[in-house]
């Protein structure tokens, strides 16, 4: 910052020439008073350029300091939200597969209600607490219950939804070598039900979840060959391109991603494809 203080010194000095001469009209006078106003506005000019300045610089720092933060904070933002994006996957899978199971479980209890309506079908008399049969029984068919024998109970057969649920509760608990057990035994007792495609599908989830990343991509494979048209061929490519990602095979998983976004371009599992593709600094085609 600069001093005013010279401007006081130079009206002294000024007056004592003046004084000195002593024969210097008013004129003179009133031109030095201005130059001494000329002088004084200029300085001031200086004091607020200087200000103007120091102010800028701050600014700058100021600038370039939350910058740096907010790229940080746009870094840790990227990091997070794949891992949510992968979540929320994971989520609506889950989802998928209760509402199927649900209105599955629906379509069994209507059946099972049937087949105790035609169990009782021309019985009149409804059997006491505790299952005991009517005490009015012939004793002379050996093959009736006696009195206080509980009534037998006919158990059906495991039906494709006991051991698809089954195993699709292992595989929520984590025990993902019991629910690929179970996959496996559903495709090879039924292949070709409307949920066989998610049966393979989920066999390929639990081997990536275990980290087995060939297998899981040899069972994505085989679900994109029997079910190209399953609805889980989105997911199947997709979770096929990380697991190629896991075993070092970039090229390959770039292809793979890449693909998942030119076939489903509207999906979920397309901007899932576009933000892995971004974390690894490649630009979606």
């Amino acid at each position: 910052m600069l001093s005013r203080r010279p401007i006081p010194a130079l009206a002294v000095l000024a007056a004592v020439v003046l004084g000195a001469v002593g024969c210097v009209s008013s004129e003179d006078i009133e031109g030095l008073h201005r130059q001494m106003n000329d002088i004084e506005t200029q300085l001031q000019a200086l004091e607020r350029k200087s200000s103007s300045k120091e102010e800028v610089a701050r600014l700058n720092a100021s600038v370039s300091e939350q910058t740096q933060q907010l790229l940080k904070s746009n870094a840790d933002t990227g990091v997070k939200l794949d891992e949510l994006s992968t979540e929320i996957e994971r989520l609506q899978g889950k989802l998928e597969d209760t509402n199927r199971r649900l209105s599955q479980l629906s379509q069994q209890i209507a059946e099972t209600q049937g087949d105790l309506l035609r169990m009782r079908g021309g019985s009149s008399v409804a059997p006491p607490a505790g299952g005991a049969p009517p005490s009015t029984t012939s004793p002379a068919n050996p093959s009736s219950p006696r009195v206080g024998e509980p009534e037998a109970v006919v158990r059906p057969a495991a039906g494709p939804s006991e051991l698809y649920d089954t195993a699709y509760a292992d595989f929520t608990k984590a025990r993902y070598a019991l629910a690929i057990q179970g996959f496996q035994e559903y495709l090879e007792a039924y292949p070709n039900t409307d949920l066989s495609d998610n049966a393979q599908y989920w066999i390929g989830e639990a081997h990536y979840a275990q980290k087995k990343y060939r297998e899981g991509v040899a069972d994505f494979d085989r679900l994109l060959k029997d079910w190209p048209k399953s609805d889980k061929a989105p997911a199947a490519l997709l979770k096929k391109g990380y697991a190629l990602l896991e075993l070092g095979q970039k090229a390959e998983a770039v292809v793979q991603l890449q693909y998942v976004i030119h076939e489903h371009p509207s999906s979920e599992e397309a901007r899932l494809a576009r933000a892995r593709l971004k974390s690894i600094g490649v630009e979606a085609s």
